[in-house]
């Protein structure tokens, strides 16, 4: 099993470096890690355009990713999250925006909803991108990793 990286209080609240994105990645095994995407990787992995991507943790060190591994990756404001924010993961009504409305549900029990792009990558691809219900939750934006997914449902469409 792979040993859960940790981050210090202090490190948890550094600006991401240039070109890079906060992440949380969980990986399908249940571990998690803290680190930096670049805006690049992210958007290959989106477009399924890679089979392996690249992070870097908090301590600076690179760690290489196989998709196949991963359950999710979670794009976030903070490594910490508000401690006392109970975050909805279902919407309370029909969303606006712009994509299809779904609801997936991993293997490990999660359910999560969100707007995945209305594109043949979505349906096609190893992974796809969801914009999480909750503006104000921690989570700006997931990619889902299909092969840890029980089911997903179309919920409908999302328009403005």
């Amino acid at each position: 099993m792979r040993e859960r990286v940790q981050t210090a209080t202090a490190s948890a609240n550094l600006s991401a470096p240039d070109d890079t994105q906060r992440v949380i990645v969980r990986y399908a095994d249940g571990t998690t890690l803290r680190g930096y995407f670049s805006t690049d990787e992210a958007h290959g992995l989106k477009n399924n355009l890679s089979d392996r991507v690249s992070v870097r943790n908090v301590a600076g060190k690179v760690e290489n990713i196989e998709v196949s591994d991963l359950k999710a990756i979670f794009f976030v404001k903070t490594f910490e999250g508000t401690q006392n924010y109970s975050e909805f993961k279902v919407f309370t009504h029909q969303p606006s925006g712009k994509g299809v409305w779904v609801r997936v549900h991993f293997h490990d029990g999660e359910v999560m909803e969100g707007i995945a792009p209305n594109s043949l990558g979505t349906f096609a691809g190893k992974v796809f991108s969801l914009t999480p219900p909750d503006p104000q939750s921690n989570n700006e934006n997931v990619i889902v990793a299909k092969k840890c997914l029980k089911g997903m449902q179309i919920l409908g469409l999302a328009s403005d």
